[in-house]
């Protein structure tokens, strides 16, 4: 397993309540080790008893849905947290399509088509909303992928991003226009 590290989860809890997120959109579910660190952070900003649906997490192995459920509801956030099984592409295709506005999209899944995830995912982020994406410095075997992805992200010109070198490194984007 591939979770993020304490430290990053700490660290996108901070970048949650500072954009003050209320809408997550996950690429990768895996354990929903990150997922619970989306939760709380959108949980100790808010004061409403009743959570709601606020993040949608996608996955493809129907073993890591089962795992990050059982988490979820151990956890008591299984009613704010919509896990989608499926493909990562044409579940992000049918999500644009419902026009869905995020506060933030978590990047985490096969990283070969990690610019499509991008690519699919920008037209859905709020102006000053944020796309991270894991993996960009270790596992090295995920290097090449990754830096293909910063080029990428980097030449669009309504977006700033940089690589934050926490955890297994976090390339932070943020959507301008």
């Amino acid at each position: 397993m591939l979770a993020v590290t304490a430290d990053t989860g700490a660290f996108f809890s901070i970048i949650l309540k500072a954009i003050r997120a209320r809408k997550i959109l996950e690429i990768g579910t895996s354990s929903g080790f990150s997922t619970l660190w989306f939760a709380d952070a959108i949980m100790s900003g808010t004061r409403k008893v009743k959570p709601v649906p606020s993040i949608i997490t996608i996955e493809g192995m129907h073993e890591k849905v089962v795992w990050a459920t059982d988490n979820f509801k151990r956890a008591g956030v299984e009613k704010m947290i919509t896990i989608i099984e499926g493909q990562a592409r044409e579940t992000l295709r049918r999500i644009r399509m419902s026009d869905q506005a995020f506060d933030f999209v978590f990047i985490d899944a096969d990283k070969e088509h990690v610019i499509e995830y991008f690519d699919l995912a920008l037209p859905m982020v709020r102006i000053g909303g944020i796309i991270a994406a894991d993996n960009m410095l270790y596992p090295e075997h995920f290097r090449q992928d990754m830096a293909k992805y910063a080029r990428h992200v980097r030449r669009k010109r309504n977006v700033q991003s940089v690589t934050v070198p926490i955890g297994m490194g976090e390339e932070i984007t943020i959507r301008l226009a």
